[in-house]
């Protein structure tokens, strides 16, 4: 069976839990491994399905004590959209997934294999300044801009670099889309580049690259109405 497949059926069945509460808000979730035995599918199907929740704010997870719900309701993690549309059409959204898959998946890995601390530094003062933006939606999508550029940069592949800065312009009107859906409330992406900055320290670059792609994954799902006609 195809692993995606595993993977939203074991998602959808613990979303179910979740938000029918039968587990409660700060409950902890059964381990992987109980959770591997119970579904059949392997630990990456778990882990993956479990970022997916994470990304909607259902489930935080604790380095050393394992994974807990923080809500049981997907409303309450929904952001409020402050327009009526965006100024991105699908596609072009596609398209900057698709470039970051192929530039920063990889430069994930190199960064998890060949990372050094003044990357790592690089990569935590640029969270810092997403934290000290609050709602200025300008500050905050450039510091999110510098977050994913330490990252890359972090890769020494000073190509990749040059490729990112020469797509700055696209990059940037999808971060100011992004920032603009979001109205000014960044709390829940700053979590998420939280938890990607920790995979980072980990250097666990699979863990990294699931809740990037669980971010992609939200956002897709959460704009769907809103991107621009082609």
């Amino acid at each position: 069976m195809n692993s995606k497949l595993l993977t939203d059926e074991v998602y959808n069945i613990l979303l179910s839990k979740i938000t029918e509460k039968e587990w409660k808000v700060g409950e902890k979730l059964p381990s992987e491994n109980k959770l591997c035995e119970q579904f059949h599918v392997s630990r990456i199907s778990i882990r993956t399905a479990i970022q997916k929740l994470q990304a909607q704010n259902l489930v935080v997870t604790k380095p050393g004590k394992g994974s807990f719900v923080s809500s049981n309701h997907i409303g309450e993690n929904m952001i409020s959209f402050s327009i009526e549309k965006m100024n991105i059409t699908s596609n072009e959204y596609r398209y900057v997934m698709e470039l970051r898959r192929a530039i920063e998946f990889t430069s994930v890995e190199l960064m998890c294999q060949h990372g050094q601390s003044q990357d790592f530094e690089a990569l935590k003062t640029a969270l810092d300044h997403m934290v000290a933006s609050g709602s200025d939606a300008r500050k905050y999508v450039e510091a999110d801009f510098e977050f994913h550029m330490a990252l890359i940069k972090g890769s020494h592949n000073p190509l990749f670099a040059t490729v990112m800065r020469g797509c700055k312009t696209e990059l940037l009107k999808y971060f100011r889309e992004m920032a603009d859906a979001s109205g000014g409330n960044f709390q829940r992406a700053i979590q998420n580049h939280s938890n990607i900055y920790q995979a980072i320290l980990e250097r666990d670059a699979e863990k990294t690259k699931r809740i990037i792609e669980g971010t992609f994954e939200y956002n897709l799902e959460r704009f769907k109405n809103l991107f621009k006609e082609e």
